[in-house]
């Protein structure tokens, strides 16, 4: 099974597209058409903001067809009812693929979202990706690209360190605690033949004496122990007791970093009494955006299915002092002043015209994108309307 080779030839799709292809070719009728890439709601009404993700694997795939795509940048912050992409070319050149698109994005999009309202709740505590065991191994590293862009500050799976260019981090497991059958001695060998620029950050929650593992780390690893994990929130409540232990002792330096079950809600409520956080679950298994691929022109005349607005569009953003506005279009409407305009053609007839950026480079983005983005859709419970207008 080589699921590489399968998206890439069409054959992750669903079977009415194939169908598709039949009738078309039997009757010979090959329309040009233009299809628009958006989501009407988000996965919670908690969510202010959207982070996009999965663009450029959408124009990777599409490369070579005969195609133009226009797109806002990948990392942008998006609302509902926008655009985020458009397709534009012969529909029998590209139908059987809408299934891997819709997929790529919505996937992606829905875990960098994640990320990010994560890293706003944790604030100025490092965030780190442990939560590709919950995926298929396939998926790992586009699942780690996309927290990574996201905003977490470092992912755990090998394959998809490397794919982004940073080195995985990680230290043991309580699996590794287990067999040496005894904490102490897992401490020392970790210590004698794990890489020196590994830091010596503890498990100390395997037999669910937390604050008795931490005082033996520190025995045994001295001015070595970088830092200490529980890896449940059920020991949260010792947590000031295992600094006073750690500072009596003289390493009030050691960090605390809490993992397991852990989201937005509780890293920002444990923000205060922690010093980083892994989150795995609930971000790797994050709620999907509700992605659709829809035909909103044929043959250059504006059609849509109901409910969707006919017509090719262009977003226009004003940002100002505590202030976002997004003004959505037609492409040949006169853009509005004052607005600076989100989407560019990225492919051109198959050709792709635009310089791919890295990962690091639309992690940056996200970064600036958020600082600019108004506090009102930054917290972790929206209640306000998205500042979207629709207008001819």
């Amino acid at each position: 099974m080589n699921e590489e080779v399968d998206i890439l030839s069409g054959l992750s799709t669903d079977a009415y597209f194939l169908r598709t292809e039949e009738v078309l070719d039997g009757l010979k009728h090959y329309p040009q058409v233009a299809m628009e890439l958006h989501t009407k709601s988000f996965p919670s009404k908690d969510y202010g903001f959207g982070i996009v993700a999965g663009l450029w694997e959408i124009v990777k795939l599409l490369e070579g067809f005969p195609v133009d795509i226009y797109m806002i940048p990948e990392g942008s912050v998006f609302f509902p009812g926008e655009p985020v992409m458009y397709i534009v070319g012969n529909y029998r050149n590209f139908l059987r693929y809408e299934t891997a698109i819709i997929g790529f994005v919505s996937s992606m999009s829905a875990i960098a979202t994640k990320a990010a309202r994560i890293k706003l709740a944790a604030e100025n505590k490092p965030v780190f990706s442990f939560g590709t065991r919950r995926v298929h191994p396939a998926i790992a590293p586009a699942v780690e690209y996309a927290s990574y862009i996201g905003g977490v500050d470092g992912v755990s799976n090998v394959s998809g360190a490397r794919k982004i260019g940073i080195k995985a981090i990680g230290t043991m497991p309580h699996a590794l605690i287990l067999v040496m059958s005894d904490p102490i001695e897992a401490f020392i060998a970790f210590d004698k033949f794990v890489d020196p620029s590994v830091p010596r950050i503890a498990l100390v929650d395997t037999y669910g004496y937390p604050l008795k593992e931490t005082v033996e780390a520190a025995k045994v690893l001295k001015d070595k122990l970088y830092g200490v994990r529980i890896d449940t929130k059920d020991f949260i409540h010792i947590i000031d007791i295992i600094r006073w232990e750690l500072k009596r002792l003289g390493y009030d330096n050691v960090k605390i970093t809490l993992s397991g079950g852990l989201d937005e809600f509780t890293v920002n409520k444990y923000k205060d009494l922690i010093d980083s956080f892994g989150v795995g679950t609930r971000l790797a298994s994050a709620r999907v955006f509700d992605f659709a691929l829809k035909i909103v022109e044929v043959n250059g005349q504006p059609k849509a299915k109901v409910s969707n607005y006919p017509g090719q569009k262009r977003i226009y953003r004003r940002v100002g002092a505590g202030h976002i506005e997004d003004i959505v279009k037609l492409a040949s409407s006169q853009p509005p002043q004052e607005y600076k305009p989100l989407m560019k053609q990225v492919m051109k007839k198959g050709i792709i015209i635009e310089n791919i950026p890295t990962p690091q480079d639309i992690r940056e983005h996200v970064k600036k994108e958020l600082e600019n983005l108004p506090f009102t859709y930054k917290a972790l419970e929206f209640s306000e309307k998205y500042p979207v207008i629709f207008e001819p």
